[in-house]
C-alpha cells in the first residue's frame, strides 16, 4: 500500500529504490538489444508501464526524491519508440502529463483506468507479431490488481517482455492459518495466479518424511511451513506454462526483513532471462 507525503507524493521504501534500480539496469540492456535489431527487421520498441504511479516519489523517512519508473524509461538510451503510462489514480496522472512538457520529443501515450482492460483492449491488439514491433510491460501492482488473464493475452502475442513485481504478501495475507480460504478468495488468488490446487495441498494435515533413520524428520509443506521463496517459485512456474523463458525470482524485502514482493521476468527470448539473472545474482551478491 502506498504512502503519501505532505503535498500527495508517494512515499517508498529502500526495496522499492532496489527495485527501480534492477528495471532500469535490464532496461538499458533490453534498448541495447532492440536498437540494433532495429538496423535488421525491427519497425519499432516500446515502454509499457501499467502502474505508473508517481513520476518522483520521496524516499522514506529522507528529504530527497527519486525517479520513478516513467523517468527512469524516458532517460534510458537508447530511448524507445514510445511509451505507454496507464494508472487508476487521477492524481498520478496529471503527475504524469507534466512529462509531455520535459519530454515533448517522444511519442507518450498516458492512460487512466484499470490496466488489465486498457492492456488487453488497446495496446494488445497495436503490438502484433506481424507488425515487427516489441515491448518491455512493467508489471508493478499495488497489491493483486494483476490479473492472469492478462497476463495470458501478453504472453500469446509473442510481442511482449514482462517485468513483474509479483505480491508475495498480498497472497499470504489472505492465507489464514487455521483454515482454508473461501470461495470468494479462492476465486482472487484464481484471478491472479490461475490456479489455486497448491491451496488443498497447504492445507493438508501436516506429515513428515524422513529420508534414513539418521537425517532430522523434515515437515512437509503446510500453511505453518509455506514459504514466500516457495511461493515466488510457484508463481514463476505458472509464468513458465505461458513463455518458454522466465528469470529466477529475486525476492524483494522491507525495513523488518519481511518479503513482500518478489520480481522476475518472463520472455520469448532466452538471452533476454540470462541477462536479468546476470542483474540480479549481481544484486544479490551486494546485498549479502
Amino acid at each position: 500500500m502506498s504512502q503519501f507525503g505532505s503535498e500527495g507524493e508517494d512515499i517508498i521504501g529502500r526495496w522499492s529504490e532496489e527495485k527501480l534500480e534492477l528495471l532500469t539496469k535490464y532496461l538499458k540492456a533490453y534498448s541495447d538489444i532492440m536498437n540494433k535489431q532495429k538496423q535488421k527487421w525491427l519497425k519499432a520498441y516500446y515502454y509499457i508501464d501499467a502502474f505508473a504511479g508517481s513520476v518522483q516519489p520521496k524516499a522514506k523517512d529522507e528529504e530527497r526524491y527519486v525517479d520513478g519508473s516513467p523517468l527512469r524509461a524516458l532517460r534510458t538510451q537508447p530511448g524507445f519508440d514510445g511509451y505507454w503510462f496507464i494508472d487508476v489514480s487521477q492524481q498520478r496522472i496529471e503527475r504524469l502529463e507534466r512529462l509531455r512538457e520535459e519530454f515533448n520529443y517522444n511519442s507518450i501515450r498516458i492512460r487512466q483506468g484499470d490496466c488489465n482492460e486498457i492492456l488487453r483492449n488497446e495496446v494488445i491488439p497495436q503490438i502484433t507479431r506481424n507488425s515487427k514491433q516489441r515491448a518491455i510491460v512493467f508489471l508493478d501492482p499495488y497489491g493483486l490488481q494483476v490479473e492472469w488473464e492478462t497476463v495470458k493475452a501478453l504472453a500469446n502475442t509473442r510481442t511482449f517482455d514482462i517485468f513483474v513485481n509479483f505480491s508475495l504478501m498480498g497472497v499470504t495475507r489472505l492465507l489464514r492459518r487455521d483454515s482454508p480460504p473461501e470461495r470468494t478468495v479462492r476465486e482472487q488468488l484464481n484471478k491472479v495466479m490461475g490456479n489455486t490446487d497448491w491451496i488443498d495441498q497447504i492445507y493438508q494435515p501436516p506429515t513428515y518424511s524422513q529420508l534414513n533413520l539418521f537425517e532430522e524428520q523434515q515437515p512437509s509443506l503446510s500453511r505453518d511451513t509455506l514459504g514466500t521463496e516457495w511461493l515466488a517459485s510457484l508463481y514463476t512456474e505458472h509464468l513458465r506454462e505461458l513463455f518458454p523463458y522466465v528469470s529466477r525470482p529475486v525476492i524483494m524485502t522491507n525495513s523488518t526483513n519481511a518479503a513482500i514482493y518478489a520480481l522476475c521476468l518472463a520472455s520469448h527470448n532466452q538471452t533476454a532471462v540470462k541477462i536479468t539473472n546476470d542483474i540480479f545474482k549481481r544484486y544479490e551478491k551486494l546485498g549479502s
